[in-house]
């Protein structure tokens, strides 16, 4: 009991480490939204217009120059920090830099830190035809640390190309969390992710506590393309943790789950020229393999988990629960004694209780804490497990935990 004694002394709870977000704008109300500006410059007075996106329509008649700028954004908490945004460009042959270009137009993504004095260009528009959607992450790292950062779509142009944005964000974190939903028929937390890549978008699922999304049923698949299949009035391929990347032909889930149910369009999967490895809900919900890039990422929490740092005999290791249910609230059991069984009130645990924590509350979908190691436990073998208490009033139990204590 000496462990369970000095734990509760000691035990200092903090809130998860969670995705912090300086600016989250989606255009769905006034415009220019608030602390927005436009800054307009050339004698065109055609600008940036809202309606569930900025959009910056065609002209003719003189040339246009302006910047729409964002609020002044306070980054001196952050170590690092990521811009993204949705955007189309229409008439890309306008642009400057088209390959066969008939104007001089130009559509960046700009920064500045006095004011709007002076401005570094983080991206500049490369379209090559008109229609096609993007979905870029640019690092403002260089900017982590610093107050009054401002961000600026910067629009100029003698003719007409066209352009709209939408969902920008700025954060910490190189993928973003764009929407969170909870499945009403099995009570399972999905996250709708930015546009990343197979290998990507499954770490994020990892750091999360779940993995990317299976689908067992047509209701599951209604629900996923109902909820985030037309999300911010934009139409998104939603990306699966289904793929054949191990073995070609034979696809599996990344969650580890039967492949059960299958929603293939006409003619999918088909490999498409080599290295279709990948699976996307399409439009109408029907599926077909894909390279695993440009599309929106799905992960499922089936069940919240424990992980822990490496924990050493008299320093402070910090245990995580992760992939909690909104509004739940966890418990956790942890012993140096042993891994059970042991038949308790919530049904048996793979650990033998020595220590029982209070309640705590699900932060950003999990919760974690810092806790100083007595020295006397090294060579143990901590195990753990924790309860989950769900707003409907079921529970449930993690994944069992065990380390080593060095």
């Amino acid at each position: 009991m000496r462990f369970l004694t000095l734990i509760l002394l000691i035990f200092g709870a903090a809130p998860l480490a969670a995705q912090s977000v300086a600016l989250n704008e989606d255009f769905s109300g006034a415009f220019p939204p608030t602390g927005w500006i436009q800054v307009k410059l050339g004698p065109n007075n055609s600008g940036w217009v809202g309606g569930g996106r900025a959009w910056h329509e065609d002209f003719a008649g003189g040339n246009t120059e302006n910047y729409l700028v964002s609020p002044p954004l306070n980054l001196t908490t952050y170590t690092q920090a990521f811009l993204h945004f949705e955007g189309e460009t229409n008439y890309a042959t306008y642009l400057a830099n088209h390959p066969t270009s008939v104007g001089d137009g130009v559509s960046n993504v700009e920064v500045t830190t006095d004011g709007g004095t002076t401005w570094t260009v983080l991206w500049t528009d490369t379209s090559q035809a008109s229609f096609d959607t993007y979905a870029p992450t640019l690092d403002l790292s260089a900017y982590a640390g610093q107050n009054n950062v401002q961000v600026a779509f910067y629009f100029y142009g003698t003719f007409a190309q066209e352009w709209w944005i939408d969902n920008v964000i700025v954060d910490d974190q190189p993928v973003p969390v764009l929407a969170t939903a909870t499945n009403p028929n099995n009570g399972h937390p999905y996250f709708l992710l930015g546009q990343a890549d197979f290998d990507t978008a499954k770490a994020k699922a990892i750091e999360l506590g779940g993995s990317l999304v299976s689908i067992d049923s047509a209701s599951e698949n209604a629900w996923l393309v109902t909820t985030f299949g037309n999300f911010g009035g934009t139409q998104r391929n939603l990306m699966l943790g289904l793929n054949d990347a191990t073995l070609e032909g034979t696809f599996t889930w990344d969650s580890g789950e039967a492949l059960t149910y299958t929603n293939w369009a006409v003619g999918e999967p088909n490999n498409g020229a080599g290295g279709e490895d990948y699976v996307q809900i399409i439009a109408g919900g029907e599926w077909n393999d894909f390279v695993g890039e440009g599309s929106n990422a799905v992960i499922e929490i089936s069940q919240p988990t424990i992980r822990s740092t490496a924990l050493v005999a008299g320093q402070v290791g910090t245990i995580t629960v992760s992939g909690m249910r909104v509004g739940a609230e966890v418990i956790l059991v942890f012993s140096t004694n042993g891994n059970g069984p042991y038949d308790g009130r919530y049904g048996i645990l793979e650990v033998d209780p020595d220590l029982i924590t209070p309640r705590f509350p699900a932060i950003s979908g999990g919760f974690n804490f810092s806790t100083y190691i007595p020295s006397g436990l090294s060579g143990s073998t901590l195990w753990g497990q924790g309860v989950q208490f769900n707003p409907d009033g079921s529970n449930e139990l993690t994944a069992p935990f065990v380390t080593s204590i060095q």
